[in-house]
C-alpha cells in the first residue's frame, strides 16, 4: 500500500516560448506551468483524498467555486496529476473527469468510470510492465459485462438508454432514475473494490437540475454503494446553489471553497517563474522589480496575471531576450490593455446594457469594502430589469456567470465585483472615460 499523503504535484516543465504564448485555449493546455498559490484549496483536496484513503466514503463531497478567471480549471488540473502520481499497481487511484450533463445518466457515469480505470491501468502498465495486478484485469471488459447482465435480469438497454421493467411492467417514471442509478452503482461495486477514485467535474454551474441528476448525485455523494470515490465540483460562483437544487443538500464543514484573489507574494512569484523560464538573460534585479510591478497591477487575480505574464513574455520574444530597464512601462501598458480586452469580453456575456453594471460598480465604490445585499442590488437593478422584462434571478445568474459579481460565503447573499480594476473599469465607463459599447 502507498501510505504517502497526497502531495502537491511540481511545476510542470514550461513549454517553449512561442507554444505557451500560442495557447488560447485552456482546454487545450493541460496544467499550468507557472500554477502558484491555492495551497488552502488544495488541502481540501488533499485531506478528502486522505480521509478515502483511510476508509471513509460518502458525504466527501468537494466544491470549489468563483468568478470566471479565478483559477478553477488550474487547481483541478493540479487535483488530477496529484491522483495520477499518487496511483500505484498495488494501490491504484483513477481520477475522472465527467462532464455536467453527464450526470443527468447513471449508465453515463458507470461507463465513464470504468473507461478511466482502464486507461488508468494502460498508463500503470506502461509504467510498471511487471507489476500490474488482477485487480485490474476483470476491467478490460467490464463495461459490455455489466450491461450484458442488465439484461439479463429483465433490464432492457434502448436507443434513449436504460429502460426498467419491474415484474414484466415498466416502472413509473418517479422511481425509475432511483431504481437504475442505485442498480447500476451496486452492481459495479466489485468492479472497482480496490480501486479509489476521484470524480471531477469542471463546468459544475452547468449540471442539470432533474429527477435523474438527483439520483446520481445521492449515489456520488452519499451513498456510492461501497465504491470508493469521492467527488470534487468546480464551478462559477452559484455553483453551489445548483448543486444543492441537485439534492447535495449537506456539504461537509470545510469542503466549499470560493476561490478569489491570490496573494502579492503568490501572484509575484508566479511572474518570477515567467522570467526564469523565458528571460533567463535579464538581471535578477530587473526580475525581482519587474515581477513586484506586474504582480501589483494584476491584482493577484489569476487571470490578470496570465495576461500581465503574456505581456511580459511578448516583449522578451519580441526583443530576443534583450530587455532594457525602460521597457517595464510598455509592458504594464501592454498588459492593462490585455486586462481592459478582458472585462470588453466579460460585458460581452452580459444579458443587460452597460448602464445596469455601471450603477453597480457605483454603488460598491461608495462602500468601503464593496459589498453588496441582495436587497440593494434589486433596487439597483428593478427600474433597468423592469424595462427590459428579466426577472432579478435571471439577471443575478448572468451577472455571476459573466464575472461582474460574485457571491461572498460569509455573510450569505452578498456579493462583490470579483476584481478591484474591473469596478475601477465599470465605473470610468459612467464618467465617458472608456468609450465602449456591446
Amino acid at each position: 500500500m502507498n501510505n504517502e499523503s497526497f502531495r502537491k504535484p511540481r511545476p510542470v516543465e514550461a513549454p517553449p516560448l512561442d507554444e505557451w504564448l500560442g495557447r488560447v485555449d485552456r482546454a487545450e493546455v493541460g496544467r499550468e506551468p507557472f500554477f502558484c498559490g491555492r495551497d488552502e484549496e488544495y488541502k481540501i483536496f488533499q485531506k478528502a483524498a486522505n480521509s478515502l484513503k483511510s476508509g471513509h466514503i460518502g458525504g466527501g463531497t468537494m466544491i470549489f467555486q468563483g468568478a470566471p478567471g479565478a483559477g478553477k480549471t488550474a487547481l483541478m488540473m493540479e487535483c488530477m496529476e496529484a491522483v495520477r502520481l499518487h496511483s500505484t499497481p498495488e494501490d491504484p487511484w483513477v481520477a475522472v473527469s465527467i462532464g455536467p450533463a453527464t450526470l443527468r445518466s447513471a449508465s453515463g457515469v458507470v461507463m465513464i468510470m470504468i473507461e478511466e480505470a482502464n486507461r488508468e491501468r494502460e498508463r500503470l502498465l506502461e509504467k510498471f510492465p511487471k507489476r500490474i495486478p488482477g485487480k485490474f484485469e476483470k476491467l478490460k471488459v467490464a463495461g459490455q459485462k455489466l450491461l450484458s447482465e442488465l439484461v439479463k435480469r429483465g433490464y432492457t438497454v434502448g436507443a434513449g438508454g436504460l429502460d426498467v421493467t419491474m415484474h414484466g411492467k415498466p416502472a413509473s417514471a418517479h422511481n425509475q432514475e432511483d431504481i437504475l442509478a442505485d442498480l447500476l452503482f451496486r452492481d459495479a461495486a466489485p468492479l472497482f473494490k480496490d480501486i479509489h477514485m476521484v470524480i471531477f467535474v469542471d463546468e459544475a454551474q452547468n449540471t442539470p437540475v432533474s429527477e435523474s441528476t438527483t439520483a446520481v448525485m445521492d449515489c456520488l455523494h452519499r451513498d456510492a454503494k461501497g465504491i470508493p470515490l469521492v467527488t470534487a465540483f468546480f464551478g462559477l460562483s452559484d455553483t453551489k446553489v445548483v448543486l444543492r437544487q441537485c439534492g447535495l443538500s449537506r456539504f461537509a464543514r470545510g469542503r466549499v471553497a470560493t476561490l478569489d484573489i491570490l496573494s502579492h507574494e503568490e501572484a509575484a512569484s508566479a511572474l518570477q517563474s515567467v522570467f526564469n523560464a523565458y528571460g533567463p538573460e535579464i538581471s535578477a534585479t530587473f526580475q525581482t522589480a519587474w515581477a513586484d510591478e506586474l504582480a501589483r497591477l494584476s491584482q493577484g487575480w489569476p487571470q490578470h496575471v496570465k495576461c500581465v505574464s503574456v505581456a511580459a513574455a511578448s516583449l522578451i520574444r519580441d526583443h530576443e531576450g534583450r530587455i532594457e530597464k525602460n521597457m517595464l512601462a510598455e509592458i504594464l501598458k501592454h498588459g492593462q490593455e490585455l486586462m481592459e480586452d478582458y472585462y470588453s469580453f466579460r460585458l460581452e456575456a452580459c444579458s443587460e446594457d452597460t448602464v445596469v453594471y455601471e450603477q453597480i460598480a457605483r454603488a460598491a465604490g461608495e462602500i468601503p469594502n464593496g459589498v453588496l445585499s441582495r436587497t440593494c442590488l434589486r433596487k439597483i437593478t428593478a427600474s433597468f430589469l423592469k424595462e427590459s422584462n428579466t426577472t432579478f434571478d435571471d439577471f443575478l445568474t448572468n451577472a455571476l456567470h459573466a464575472g461582474v459579481l460574485m457571491e461572498l460565503n460569509q455573510p450569505p447573499k452578498h456579493y462583490r465585483i470579483p476584481i478591484p480594476s474591473f469596478g475601477d473599469f465599470l465605473r470610468e465607463m459612467s464618467e465617458g472615460k472608456i468609450n465602449y459599447s456591446i
